[in-house]
């Protein structure tokens, strides 16, 4: 990985060709504002900044690089030592949308199987049953990060990277849109069995862009880093699961 989410944080970028530039734009009053060019590409260093959240969603499902560069270098505010807050509500969101979703695809599986129990065969409680998806769906979202942090330090040879666990968090928690696009498989009926596996690869895409803009690493590399840090997620949600098994037995 050439650089760290602790070299880029400390500068911003043109969009364009990734090299540091002194400034986005110039302000000249109240709303008025003026974009800097690059100087090496002779492109405006960061478009986005008078684009809306529709252009970036649009071009997010593109996987521009260019977007992300934006939203993990060069905005301030997403480059703190903490999860800004509403990134924070996002990663929530997207939690809840998880524990919806695995809680159908339960349900589904037990209606096709001709049994109304969720939990190992055996009927439990509506709360107990949503606080279980619930716990493991966070720690589903925990071991991905632990992931890409693992990989990281295994790569660089320090630990150092995990002192910026927000600013991966941040990166995993806007890459994961496509997150969201699954609860139309929840509203509408489909046939398809592998509309839920075309957005699950879409979700891996979107990580792979996103953490090769954060480590500026060619995507291929930081595919396999999503790889690592998926094998890893899965490892710790068998290892859960082994565990409930016993302790719900």
């Amino acid at each position: 990985m050439a650089e760290s989410p602790s070299a880029v944080s400390v500068r911003q970028i043109c969009i364009e060709c990734g090299l540091p530039v002194a400034s986005l734009y110039t302000e000249y009053g109240v709303g008025h504002i003026r974009l800097t060019q690059c100087e090496h590409c002779k492109s405006f260093a960061d478009k986005y900044v008078e684009h809306d959240v529709i252009i970036m969603f649009i071009d997010m499902l593109l996987h521009k690089p260019q977007v992300y560069r934006h939203l993990l270098v060069n905005k301030l505010e997403f480059r703190r030592a903490y999860i800004e807050k509403n990134v924070g509500k996002l990663g929530i969101l997207l939690i809840l949308f998880s524990v919806y979703i695995d809680w159908f695809r339960l349900e589904e599986g037990g209606r096709l199987r001709a049994q109304s129990e969720l939990l190992f065969g055996k009927q439990h409680s509506f709360a107990l049953q949503y606080l279980f998806i619930l716990i493991l769906s966070a720690i589903d979202a925990a071991s991905l990060l632990v992931g890409i942090l693992l990989a990281s330090a295994i790569h660089q040879r320090s630990l150092m990277q995990v002192r910026w666990w927000a600013t991966v968090s941040t990166a995993l928690i806007i890459s994961s849109f496509g997150k969201v696009l699954m609860i139309l498989l929840v509203i509408w009926e489909y046939n398809e069995s592998y509309y839920p596996w075309l957005l699950d690869f879409l979700v891996f895409t979107s990580h792979s862009s996103a953490v090769s803009v954060l480590f500026d690493i060619h995507v291929i590399w930081a595919g396999l880093v999503v790889v690592f840090s998926m094998a890893f997620k899965q490892l710790v949600h068998l290892v859960f699961l082994s565990v409930s098994s016993l302790l719900f037995a």
